[in-house]
């Protein structure tokens, strides 16, 4: 696992066990920093995502943790092994983090101290962290989470509104605040929570959903729709679970002689597992 510290922003790569460490939660935009652009100090600085690890840096150092993990700069995604390791480990860095921090850089600057976090907040729910296939996972899996705006300044906790954040998301409360296993909900609910999530690469929608169900895939950029065929089927070999068949087209054939099969296309096919 390869870490930055937290004081002088240098790469750090660990073997085994890693040190405490803090870790991002953000959505991809314009000019975020790869890991053969963080080398260049002169570089990184001009790109437009440099003050998101910049800062993710500064407030862990404030919080007492030496390193951090950001997924852009992170991962060096031109080795494929590599890639391949890490998503197949993202939850498990996430949930092994000592803290991660939700940065949703569209929700203004307001004066948090006198407005209630609630799921009628504005642009909180709205924001589009919560649409992204990736941070499906980043919400579920730390144990301590800290949601920041735009301007850094602290929203709330995650376990503090895990009631609100169910309303928003789907998931139920109890895995929000680690009250109960996440093991103790239904196949065809888990995969509900990703139904109205959206994924750049089309393999992602599959791919982001491995740590929900402790599979772990190689990856096959390319293979398109398949990628969520997989995917069930290596559930299936794990789980004796069968509302993973449970699930209602969300798109019907026109052609009533279509036949279908055992398995969904896509995770908005259980959508009727969200009520």
């Amino acid at each position: 696992m390869r870490l930055i510290n937290t004081r002088t922003l240098k790469l750090h790569q660990f073997h085994g066990k890693p040190p405490p460490y803090a870790i991002l939660s953000h959505t991809w935009g314009q000019e975020e920093v790869s890991f053969q652009d963080f080398h260049s100090p002169e570089l990184r600085e001009k790109l437009a995502g440099f003050p998101k690890i910049r800062d993710t840096c500064k407030k862990a150092y404030a919080q007492g943790l030496d390193y951090a993990w950001v997924d852009t700069c992170c991962i060096n995604k031109n080795s494929s092994s590599e890639l391949s390791e890490a998503i197949n480990s993202m939850f498990k860095w996430y949930r092994n983090s000592a803290i991660a921090y939700a940065f949703l850089e569209d929700y203004p600057s307001l004066n948090i101290e006198k407005t209630a976090l609630t799921t009628a907040a504005v642009g909180f729910g709205q924001s589009r962290w919560f649409t992204r296939g990736w941070t499906l996972q980043e919400l579920i899996a730390p144990p301590r989470l800290e949601f920041y705006n735009k301007s850094w300044d602290k929203i709330a906790e995650k376990t503090a509104v895990a009631k609100q954040l169910a309303v928003i998301t789907g998931i139920d409360a109890f895995v929000l605040d680690g009250s109960g296993p996440l093991q103790q909900v239904s196949v065809g609910r888990r995969l509900s929570w990703a139904a109205n999530r959206e994924t750049t690469r089309e393999e992602d929608v599959a791919y982001s959903l491995f740590g929900l169900f402790d599979v772990y895939m190689p990856l096959i950029y390319g293979e398109g729709s398949r990628a969520f065929l997989r995917l069930q089927e290596h559930i299936l070999q794990q789980s004796d679970d069968h509302t993973i068949f449970a699930w209602r087209a969300a798109t019907p054939s026109t052609d009533p002689d279509m036949a279908y099969g055992l398995f969904a296309k896509s995770p908005r096919d259980f959508h009727n597992f969200v009520d």
